[in-house]
């Protein structure tokens, strides 16, 4: 019984803060995967875009086809990591738990950024304020408007 109370004490903290963990992974996750597209539109000179459903609570990572440029024609990417489309699912496997809370990107869902890693907004202008993405706990990353630079805001 003593046994039982003494393992008790040291899980309760560690499970409590399991979710807080995996909000925390998936703001790392949405980091990386924002400064991913910068750099690719930087590398590629084609502009990239970050585009997120609340719905379905996904983001995606696309790109535009240079032949016949604008955000309409941008499609999904593949991964280069798993060769899957780059799309990332929210409340599921590792992310369980874990949801978009708020987007903002000058009032939309998505952003884009450009040859020079500058951010758009959704009707392909600069980014007029600085966009961000709020997940489960407060965990926010935030896009500069000019430069574009990522960051992640721990709680």
């Amino acid at each position: 019984m003593v046994m039982l109370g003494v393992v008790a004490i040291v899980a309760i903290p560690s499970i409590a803060s399991l979710g807080s963990d995996r909000a925390s992974m998936a703001a790392q996750q949405l980091l990386r995967d924002l400064s991913f597209a910068r750099q690719r539109a930087v590398a590629s000179g084609t502009r990239a875009w970050v585009v997120f459903d609340t719905v379905a609570q996904t983001w995606s990572v696309l790109a535009e086809d240079p032949a016949t440029p604008g955000r309409l024609n941008a499609a999904v990417i593949v991964d280069p990591a798993t060769g899957q489309d780059f799309i990332q699912l929210l409340d599921v496997n590792q992310f369980i738990g874990v949801q978009l809370q708020a987007v903002g990107f000058d009032g939309d869902v998505e952003i884009g950024f450009d040859w020079l890693g500058q951010p758009l907004n959704a009707t392909e202008n600069p980014l007029a304020a600085t966009g961000s993405v709020t997940l489960t706990g407060t965990h926010v990353v935030n896009v500069a408007i000019d430069t574009g630079f990522v960051t992640y805001v721990r709680p």
